[in-house]
């Protein structure tokens, strides 16, 4: 499944580039993301974690990272395996930067496959519905942490602990939340209808 998206971050090109670049950084915006360890040649060990229902997985698996600066592009694959379900995922996401009047434009295409017990989720619009709230979420997460990301730093270097992984993507609650919002939309109209 491909899905394009776009968003606008309030902050000069060059300074957003430099965050997409940390790894650490980007997962830890990304709800339910988080790097497990780093294999060396932009190479990464990623996990994800989801909830959907009373089903749990754990997306395992390599992250690869190529970017091209000239371009202000990169593309980020990966793969994983959750060893409970034995759902498979294989994806990449490929971003480019443009900047205007000081702020960034985000352009994002992802391609991703799902396989095993929750594919049976994989409806086209529910995932669409689904990919717009986690790049909402997404945005939010990265634009608040470029905000404090100087007195972030600093935390970090007086010997803080970094920022604990963030909870699993909760897919299941975001899918009756959709549901929901749909019969309303559905009753509003149809009682609209009616009244006419």
């Amino acid at each position: 499944m491909k899905i394009e998206k776009t968003f606008v971050l309030k902050h000069p090109r060059a300074f957003v580039w430099s965050k997409f670049a940390d790894v650490a950084f980007v997962a830890e915006c990304l709800p339910g993301a988080s790097i497990v360890s780093t294999l060396g040649e932009n190479r990464y060990r990623g996990r994800m974690s989801v909830k959907v229902g009373p089903m749990a997985a754990a997306f395992e698996g390599d992250v690869a990272i190529e970017t091209n600066e000239p371009e202000w592009t990169g593309v980020v694959s990966g793969k994983g395996a959750d060893a409970r379900s034995s759902s498979r995922a294989t994806g990449s996401l490929t971003y480019r930067l443009t900047e205007e009047g000081g702020a960034t434009h985000v352009g994002i295409v992802s391609d991703f496959n799902l396989a095993g017990p929750l594919a049976q989720f994989g409806k086209g619009s529910i995932i669409q519905e689904i990919a717009n709230r986690i790049t909402a979420a997404f945005v939010e997460n990265f634009e608040s942490r470029l905000s404090s990301a100087p007195a972030a730093i600093a935390s970090r270097q007086d010997g803080t602990p970094a920022p604990a992984p963030q909870r699993s993507l909760d897919a299941g609650n975001l899918i009756w939340t959709i549901l929901r919002e749909r019969l309303r939309a559905f009753f509003r109209g149809l009682l609209g209808r009616s009244s006419a």
